[in-house]
């Protein structure tokens, strides 16, 4: 019997909501409890049954040497040893903490030692935060980088093979510029030591960005570790955990797939269906720095990793040097309009004085003279020929068109910048590490595809 199979016929999975009874519904072909009502699909069930319960046993004699730190203000649980003190939340930056025996049982699998110094992550959160624009001042100041934590930050480590179901478009221009193809393709594939937080506090998007960790240099779990710096324990129920994991996988699944269509120009993969199996799990500690910052009563952290340096963080922007930087914006907009019209009126001042000497002359007088004979039928037909009118206005407009284009241009280019800059923001992190990063090379993948001609371009 597999370990999924052994899995459901001794552990009856709860609503991840509120731990009702759950229930298949054939009309809807989903999970629903039969409390709150809510939904879940097959592949999140089977998914549950998979993964391990944690481990919240009591605290043994072995760990007698470790402490537990317990914020009173957002309920971070920190654990380290007994000679390593704290005075506020690494995560709140709230000086209400106590420190308590561990309650809980606390054994990683693995762990990965930090090989970054405190200064080194000091002088990368540095160059980072540089980088950025309208970082606060005050955030290079030696009294906020003196505040950044080493922290052991908890992860899944989950290795499973991965049945992949995805249809997409390609677009071909080899045979047919332009030609659109609708693409399927079925395969399995196997992903390796794939890193899920189990931490609430901490940002998912941002423990990902700082990915990936080398694997190759995890060490059996040991206390000694520990020393000088702080760790956390899994506080994520498993529910919360299957959805991070499925949406990953589908991720990686559209990235697996593009290897197989690669003689064509662009792919892109909209419905994606990936059920992971023969799952495989560690729970290990991964070594992170972090600075807590706040600003404008918010908080802001950025993370270095703690094994390769690899940086990245949350940033305010400090909207003071963004005001200066927006009326300089206008200055150069003001200038420019200035310009314009300054060239607009030495051109009008310039057809004046040539105007003016040509009319005071004998024989700009008779050409004035004859111009005015003519144009008045003009006027008079302008006047009383509304078709003629029209007309004249279909071919006036597509020049003056012409000649306000350039004028047009730039101030449409002006106006996008001054919204990019008013919209400018820190607030986003880099991406999580290519499917790549965690695909199991060794392991070769059968794709069966399908390729339908759709339309083209031309």
């Amino acid at each position: 019997m597999d370990s999924a199979n052994s899995n459901a016929s001794s552990r009856d999975v709860k609503c991840p909501s509120c731990g009702g009874k759950l229930l298949f519904d054939p009309v809807e072909q989903m999970v629903k409890c039969d409390f709150c009502g809510n939904r879940y699909s097959p592949e999140k069930i089977d998914l549950m049954l998979q993964l391990p319960e944690i481990d919240a046993g009591e605290a043994d004699e072995n760990e007698e040497d470790k402490l537990e730190i317990v914020c009173d203000s957002c309920g971070a649980v920190l654990i380290t040893d007994k000679n390593t003190a704290a005075t506020s939340c690494t995560f709140c930056g709230s000086p209400a903490i106590i420190t308590r025996r561990l309650s809980k049982r606390f054994r990683p699998d693995y762990i990965i030692p930090f090989k970054i110094t405190r200064e080194e992550a000091e002088s990368n959160i540095t160059q980072f935060a540089g980088s950025k624009k309208y970082v606060p001042a005050d955030f290079f100041d030696k009294s906020n980088l003196e505040s950044i934590k080493g922290i052991y930050v908890p992860f899944w480590l989950l290795s499973s093979r991965c049945k992949v179901s995805v249809r997409g478009e390609g677009v071909k221009s080899a045979a047919m510029p332009g030609s659109r193809y609708i693409l399927m393709s079925d395969f399995d594939v196997k992903y390796n030591n794939v890193p899920f937080d189990g931490s609430l506090e901490i940002n998912d998007a941002l423990m990902e960005s700082v990915e990936p960790f080398n694997i190759s240099e995890r060490k059996p779990f040991q206390s000694s570790y520990l020393q000088g710096f702080y760790a956390q324990k899994f506080n994520l129920e498993t529910g919360s955990l299957c959805d991070r994991i499925l949406t990953r996988m589908e991720q990686y699944g559209k990235e697996t797939a593009r290897l197989a269509f690669s003689e064509y120009d662009s792919v892109k993969f909209g419905a994606c269906a990936a059920k992971p199996y023969d799952l495989e799990h560690a729970y290990a500690l991964y070594p992170v720095w972090f600075l807590n910052y706040s600003y404008g009563g918010k908080k802001y952290m950025c993370a270095v990793n703690g094994q390769t340096g690899k940086t990245d963080g949350y940033l305010p922007v400090d909207e003071a040097k963004r005001r200066l930087r927006l009326i300089g914006h206008r200055i150069i907009d003001a200038l420019l309009i200035t310009l314009g019209i300054a060239l607009f009126a030495a051109f009008l001042f310039a057809l004046y004085q040539l105007g003016a000497a040509f009319i005071t002359s004998t024989a700009g007088f008779v050409l004035l003279l004859g111009c005015v004979c003519l144009i008045s039928p003009l006027g008079m037909m302008t006047l009383l020929g509304y078709q003629f009118k029209s007309s004249l206005g279909e071919k006036i407009e597509p020049a003056l068109e012409f000649l306000t284009r350039p004028v047009t241009i730039l101030a449409t280019k002006r106006r996008r910048s001054y919204i990019n800059l008013l919209n400018e923001t820190n607030n986003i992190v880099g991406p999580r590490p290519p499917a790549e990063e965690y695909y199991d090379s060794k392991a070769k993948i059968e794709f069966e595809n399908q390729e339908a001609f759709r339309s083209s371009d031309q």
